[in-house]
């Protein structure tokens, strides 16, 4: 996915991307929306509800509402605003040149991103409206639209939210490493920029900033959140700060608030993850936290009732499973270590390796025989690859356990200190949570392919004083078994000493 990311000033190639992508429509919105408009006694207000059941209609109008006027005119905030600023002629015609698109056309994690912003509606709106009754615009169209800054990027990069979602949600990793990554940046930092460039409400601008510019006042608020049992100390400790309870009271804060719980049910509802939004509810609304946790649930349920869409996934779905479930954390597969009879095989393989004179003619069947040996040590997937004389390319000679039509079977190898190490001499480099993220940067985007999680191996090999070959492998685990590892390790010993005997029989 590396070569998706803009090289330079990433922000302004991003928004220069994305600026006039064409957003999928559903034919059945784009019609309903059109009937509304072409209905004389339909007022701005029933035209605007009949539309917000079509996101994506709504912020196409109010981005050409605020595209097009002038640049000194107060941006719109509401839907309301952008139909009669441009006038409901003007938007019909609008509608009409928009491309219908049937659900089967459209990616499915852009629907899904979709949905979730419609969850993030439904809970905002049900969680802050009677509070703040004479907002609710404010938080209608702020939260139905909060996502929005994300569907350019999906339409045409549909695999980030897969991606995103596994590692970020399902992982545990540091979001911004992974984003980075992806894209080159921080995702709150492009939402911020689009956002800004779009002249979307300015809740959504303020949300963004928050999470991008000024991330401290909120780890702060969800520390004293915590304390939810002792809601009398809590307000002892917000009036300690009065910079801190002036912030945490904004009202577009919000929509920030329930973006987090949406997101994090989307995974799981008694992850801790989900749990600390929830507190920052409870406190912003001064409720006990049971009472916002019903609501919570309540409001889940109602927006799946909501729903026709059988292959997304709905977070009510997960309130009839245990409560410590996580949908996209899958149980820990442990590695196993290789059986006695294995390891007999491996040592069997070993000496056939190491037999003078060299039992092997060419150099698959010695490649073969080195794979078979791996295997037997433990090793489930396995990648070969032989090098140049300059070790610049690597070309890949084997796989086991892997699959990998579409991968270039020759790449560069660039010139790094992770790969100088390697190429040096013969050495090996385990590869794991602690380390991946400073590792993984440095290593081919054809490899990262093939393993792109953590828990493998990466070894070079020599023959004679020239290292000639990469082996990377893994036991499809969440680790390395030490005796699979140890394994290894000796089976690269073997096969130096193998190439050895074979280059001695070729010449």
């Amino acid at each position: 996915m590396t070569n998706i990311v803009p090289q330079n000033n990433a922000l302004d190639q991003w928004i220069k991307r994305l600026d006039n992508t064409r957003l999928p429509v559903y034919q059945a919105h784009r019609q309903q929306a059109l009937q509304a408009l072409q209905n004389p006694s339909k007022s701005l207000g029933d035209i605007a509800q009949v539309i917000s059941k079509a996101p994506t209609i709504a912020f196409i109008i109010m981005r050409e509402a605020n595209r097009s006027h002038s640049t000194l005119a107060e941006p719109v905030q509401t839907l309301e605003n952008a139909l009669s600023r441009l006038g409901l002629e003007r938007c019909g015609t609008l509608l009409k040149s928009l491309q219908d698109d049937q659900q089967a056309d459209i990616p499915l994690p852009l629907r899904q991103v979709w949905l979730i912003g419609q969850h993030l509606n439904i809970q905002a709106v049900g969680l802050f409206t009677t509070r703040m009754a004479r907002l609710w615009q404010e938080i209608h169209w702020g939260s139905l639209l909060f996502l929005s800054p994300t569907w350019p990027l999906l339409t045409r990069h549909p695999e980030l939210f897969t991606e995103w979602e596994r590692r970020v949600l399902g992982n545990n990793e540091p979001a911004e490493n992974v984003e980075r990554e992806l894209i080159g940046m921080p995702l709150t930092a492009l939402c911020l920029g689009l956002a800004e460039h779009w002249k979307l409400p300015h809740w959504i601008i303020e949300g963004y900033r928050l999470l991008h510019d000024n991330p401290q006042q909120l780890v702060r608020a969800l520390h004293i959140a915590r304390q939810f049992d002792q809601p009398l100390l809590q307000q002892q400790k917000l009036d300690q700060l009065p910079i801190l309870n002036n912030w945490f009271n904004r009202p577009a804060n919000t929509l920030v608030f329930t973006c987090g719980l949406v997101m994090a049910a989307h995974n799981s509802w008694g992850s801790e993850q989900c749990l600390r939004w929830q507190r920052l509810i409870s406190l912003y609304l001064k409720q006990p936290l049971d009472e916002v946790q019903k609501h919570t649930h309540q409001y889940a349920v109602s927006h799946a009732q909501m729903q026709r869409h059988n292959d997304l996934w709905l977070p009510a779905q997960a309130l009839l499973w245990p409560w410590d479930t996580q949908r996209l954390r899958l149980p820990a597969v442990q590695a196993t270590a290789p059986t006695g009879e294995n390891l007999l095989q491996w040592r069997t393989l070993c000496a056939e390796l190491l037999h003078s004179p060299s039992l092997f003619t060419n150099t698959v069947q010695i490649t073969q025989r080195i794979s078979q040996a791996l295997q037997a040590c433990g090793m489930r997937r396995i990648c070969i690859m032989s090098l140049d004389r300059q070790a610049q390319h690597a070309q890949i000679s084997h796989l086991h356990g892997i699959k990998a039509d579409t991968l270039l079977k020759t790449f560069t190898l660039d010139s790094n200190a992770v790969l100088t190490h390697l190429l040096k001499q013969p050495t090996h480099l385990l590869i794991t949570d602690k380390n991946a993220v400073q590792v993984k940067q440095h290593l081919p985007a054809e490899l990262l392919k093939l393993f792109p999680h953590t828990h493998w191996v990466i070894a070079s090999v020599s023959n004679g004083s020239r290292v000639v070959m990469l082996i990377a492998a893994d036991q499809s685990a969440e680790n390395l078994h030490p005796i699979t590892l140890q394994g290894f390790k000796k089976t690269l010993e073997c096969i130096e000493r193998a190439l050895l005997i074979f280059s001695s029989r070729k010449g």
